[in-house]
């Protein structure tokens, strides 16, 4: 992959997809704790993410759906890396801008101590995102109609983490809020349940392969 002006477009629609929506979560987060209302308002601004830059990166803005659609073979190694990169420096300047806007440290809200737990409901919610993700790709409807797909799925995903975790579901997300400290469950269960998602549709659903095998078993 060469270095080009489209290149810098995608990995830059990556960097501000991923810091708005990361911004999102801060402000939610440490505002309110209702997690019906965190998931409704993160899933609105993920489905307006979706809209603005699905037509110039794919609007990922999660590392769970760039390695999902990589260990896919639907993104290619390098754009799958400069993807990621763009997404965490999209964290971490949310993270500073968060910081700088309300003049005070952004108070710890993750633990580095693994929680399997808090590993299975990120991983259970980020592979329901994925799957819609990966639908929304394979069946390639008109974008409002994607974002609306991916936004609600957005919304369930959260809510079912939200039973035992805090339903980031995005390992951006969950660097920027930690203060880019490393907590492991919340960073490997949406990237588990990125490559289960994606792949279960895309094995089971994606360009009609229930369909095919359904036919060859007549």
């Amino acid at each position: 992959m060469k270095l080009s002006k489209n290149n810098f477009a995608t990995f830059g629609a990556e960097f501000l997809g991923t810091g708005i929506l990361v911004l999102m979560f801060m402000v939610l987060t440490q505002t309110t704790a209702v997690s019906y209302f965190i998931a409704t308002s993160v899933a609105v601004a993920m489905a307006v993410i979706y809209m603005v830059f699905s037509g110039v990166s794919g609007g990922h803005a999660n590392p769970a759906v760039t390695f999902g659609l990589w260990t896919a073979r639907k993104i290619s190694s390098l754009r799958a890396i400069g993807y990621i990169v763009a997404q965490l420096l999209g964290g971490l300047a949310a993270w500073g801008i968060y910081q700088y806007l309300v003049d005070r440290a952004l108070p710890k809200v993750t633990t580095t101590d693994f929680n399997w737990r808090v590993f299975v409901a990120e991983a259970i919610g980020a592979g329901i995102f994925t799957l819609a993700f990966a639908a929304v790709l394979s069946r390639r409807d008109d974008k409002l109609s994607s974002a609306a797909t991916i936004g609600a799925a957005f919304f369930v995903g959260i809510m079912i983490a939200s039973l035992a975790a805090r339903g980031l579901l995005n390992p951006a997300a969950s660097l920027g809020i930690s203060r880019f400290s490393l907590d492991w469950a919340y960073l490997l269960g949406p990237l588990a349940g990125g490559l289960v998602g994606v792949n279960l549709y895309t094995e089971l659903f994606g360009n009609g392969a229930w369909l095919k095998a359904a036919k060859k078993k007549k």
